[in-house]
């Protein structure tokens, strides 16, 4: 029996399930203070990344109770569910937070690493607060969660901070049901937490600095001289220099084998980033939340060289303290991950001295570490965003977002329950899901070097385990030679599991299907550089319907023969060559488009063919001599960078595309003044009609009216703005990515929505 009659009022005890961001957010706290606060009798425990409430008391005081914790939730949770189950009447002396259980197999959720919050803040300026200038203060609401965490669920002797008890201070806040730090993980002080350490990179005749104020004075020091630092943040370790010293910023290319591309930099406030960079609300939302992603904020003059470097520069805010600590001596700084370029991003101490042993072989660039003792169990990147079309838009999705899962919709006979998805090969992410949660990794860049698949390889294992799944299926992209591939046949083999492959441009779409939760027939423009086609040619520049789990290629760019493959991504001038020897006024073949770029030949064909090297490539195209077929629309805007003269080659992914498109914005702002610039704006003009033709076309045959803008290439702003106002005119509903990157980052997602939607 499950109830019991109280002066004729029905007293019955039920068990609330909350699926959500309801782990590391000063839930269980929360939860017991409403339930003190009206009254009611229970219990509540973390249970398998879920959290479990128990009550015994009326319905409409239960309701009331549930609909309570809905309106006042702490901000950084998320209610993804709710399920009530009635139990056996069970009496309850009072309200308590009891020990976390190991929890079921159900879909567990881990709350991403948070920023420092607005209290904390107030507490380490206040002189008469004991965690005055605390660099790791923190509280319910804030802190490193994901990449601290050992096993769920998430309570301290899960963590690294286990590493450093509590002293009396701390465990009188930390059991004290009415303070702020009640249950706080994370919670530490000067006594009894983490501690600044400074190591330097050769011998000092200097005395060491004592202390936290003294230890970020001399970093301060060295960084206003212009050197380089290795600082210990949350999600691993970053280098670390003011961007308005030249020398300082050569020191920190040349220790990361960086050439050209911008690095991200660091500001002490919205107010200072103002002075440098236009910010609209939308942009100073995003730079305030918790995550604290890097965000492309197009930039003011300045008198950087950094800065300037580009049309965007990705700015972003301090997440935790003794970053403000540090730009509170110096600011803006550029902090950017401690690695070689396309090498994992450095996580704990061993690795970054032989890092900084290497970079100080022939002379010195990197001058010490600033570190601390917490161990860091999941190395992890900032976040990179940008806001398009008003909507804030994933770039790269990584800390302050990994592992928060996303809901797909599957219905209730997908293929299998549990898939792993192993994404792409370049900017990957790899996803697995549990029903219709779908658990995104974080950001791992290229998958070409043995370090990035190792690491890969281990974060598999690690996700898989810490979030109870056993996948029984495996989804992958088709090209052969790709090692997410490789990897995901020989786990399917190993565990007598089934394989999917996906085409990749399919997954592009199909990721922006998951995200929209789109159903019926949808067109999909999926522009990007590269992609195994299922004609074994490559695909970019591709027009697909796709319904389900199903995609038919509708039309494409016209095919160009290439030289080298893939290996022609780098070189714009090749890409150039390949179009001025493809006679594209020729006839096109069935469903070939074939793009209107005579005045941009013209322009740029009697300067690029006079060169020697041209000479050589068009040998190699008359003799097919290492060609392939290319429908590249990422190749299509190299070669326009290249023909305009604006840029010929790609020392990082997207160079050529970003200063095209940084010419179109000139010629936007400073018509007639640029004929190159002109010439490109009119390019930009010419796809996005070409887009809206095409859709046209295909509503016209098939009925299809939804539109998914996916890929690389849609990661232009102009392009993607002009393209959704063309749409949108002509009555057609456009989707583009929001939560994952429309880039190589979001595949996973898509390789994980067409495998669950297999048939249908």
């Amino acid at each position: 029996m499950n109830i019991i009659m109280n002066s004729m009022t029905t007293i019955i005890t039920t068990k609330i399930k909350l699926w959500g961001i309801v782990q590391g957010v000063g839930f269980r706290p929360f939860v017991a203070k409403v339930a003190h606060r009206l009254g009611m009798k229970g219990q509540v425990l973390n249970i398998g990344g879920l959290v479990e409430i128990t009550v015994t008391d009326t319905r409409e005081r239960i309701d009331a109770f549930i609909d309570t914790l809905i309106a006042e939730k702490p901000g950084p949770a998320e209610i993804v569910h709710i399920k009530c189950t009635p139990l056996e009447y069970r009496s309850f002396d009072d309200f308590e937070i009891i020990r976390s259980g190991e929890g079921d197999d159900e879909a567990a959720m881990i709350p991403a690493d948070l920023a420092i919050c607005p209290h904390c803040l107030r507490e380490l300026y206040d002189r008469d607060n004991p965690r005055y200038h605390h660099p790791f203060i923190s509280c319910m609401i804030c802190g490193p969660r994901y990449t601290i965490i050992d096993r769920i669920p998430y309570d301290r002797d899960n963590t690294s901070m286990i590493d450093f008890p509590m002293c009396d201070f701390c465990r009188d806040e930390y059991t004290d049901l009415q303070d702020r730090r009640h249950h706080a993980q994370t919670i530490s002080c000067r006594d009894c937490g983490p501690q600044l350490i400074w190591r330097p990179a050769k011998a000092d005749s200097a005395p060491p600095p004592e202390g936290d104020e003294q230890i970020l004075d001399r970093a301060a020091e060295i960084l206003k001289d212009g050197g380089v630092i290795a600082f210990k943040s949350v999600g691993g370790f970053n280098l670390v220099a003011n961007p308005f010293d030249p020398e300082a910023v050569r020191k920190l290319r040349e220790a990361k084998h960086r050439e050209s591309k911008p690095f991200a930099v660091m500001f002490r406030s919205i107010d200072e980033i103002r002075k440098f960079c236009f910010v609209n609300p939308v942009e100073e939302k995003l730079l305030e939340s918790s995550a604290r992603p890097i965000i492309l904020l197009e930039h003011r003059e300045s008198d950087s060289e950094e800065i300037n470097k580009s049309r965007f520069i990705g700015s972003f805010l301090p997440s935790f303290a003794a970053q403000y600590l540090l730009l509170d001596r110096i600011s803006p700084l550029i902090f950017t991950s401690a690695n070689a370029s396309n090498m994992p991003m450095i996580k704990d101490e061993d690795e970054i001295e032989a890092f900084i042993d290497r970079a100080n072989s022939s002379r010195q660039l990197i001058d010490g570490t600033l570190f601390n003792e917490r161990k860091i169990r999941l190395r992890a990147d900032d976040s990179v965003t940008r806001v398009i079309d008003d909507q804030p838009q994933m770039i790269r999705r990584s800390k302050g977002y990994a592992p928060v899962p996303l809901y797909v919709n599957a219905g209730n006979d997908s293929a299998a329950r549990c898939i792993l998805a192993t994404g792409s090969q370049l900017k990957n992410s790899f996803a697995l899901s549990k029903g219709p949660f779908s658990y995104m990794s974080q950001f791992f860049g290229d998958m070409d070097t043995i370090e990035n698949q190792n690491i890969y390889r281990e974060n598999v294992d690690r996700m898989a385990e810490l979030f109870r799944i056993e996948p029984e299926m495996v989804v992958c992209d088709m090209h052969p030679l790709y090692f997410t591939r490789s990897f995901a046949e020989e786990y399917a083999d190993r565990a007598g599991l089934p394989l999917h492959m996906v085409q990749h441009h399919h997954a592009h779409v199909a990721s922006v299907m998951a995200e929209n939760n789109l159903e019926g027939k949808v067109i999909g423009v999926s522009f990007d550089g590269t992609g195994y086609g299922t004609d074994g040619c490559i695909w970019g520049g591709e027009f697909l319907l796709c319904e389900g789990g199903n995609m038919e290629r509708f039309s494409h760019l016209r095919y160009v023969d290439m030289i080298g493959g893939d290996s022609s991504m780098k070189d714009g001038l090749r890409s150039a060559i390949s179009y001025l020897a493809a006679d594209i006024d020729k006839s096109a073949g069935d469903r070939e488009i074939v793009p209107d770029i005579s005045n941009i030949l013209e322009f740029g064909s009697r300067r690029i063919l006079d060169s020697p090297k041209s000479r050589i490539i068009l040998k190699a195209l008359e003799t097919g001599t290492n060609t392939v077929k290319s429908s590249s629309m990422g190749r299509l805007f190299d070669a326009v960078s290249c023909l305009l003269g604006i840029c010929d080659y790609n020392d990082y992914e997207g160079r050529c595309a970003i200063m095209l498109e940084d010419a179109a914005a000139f010629a936007l702002k400073h018509p007639g003044e640029n004929r190159a610039c002109d010439l490109a704006l009119e390019f930009h003009r010419s796809i996005s009609n070409m887009i809206i033709r095409q859709c046209r076309h295909m509503r016209e045959e098939t009925g299809a009216d939804q539109v998914a803008l996916t890929g690389g290439t849609f990661q232009n702003k102009i392009l993607m703005e002009e393209t959704l106002s063309l749409l949108r005119a002509d009555g057609f509903e456009p989707y583009y990515n929001i939560s994952v990157s429309p880039n190589d980052g979001g595949i996973a997602l898509g390789q994980l929505f067409a495998a669950m939607h297999l048939n249908k």
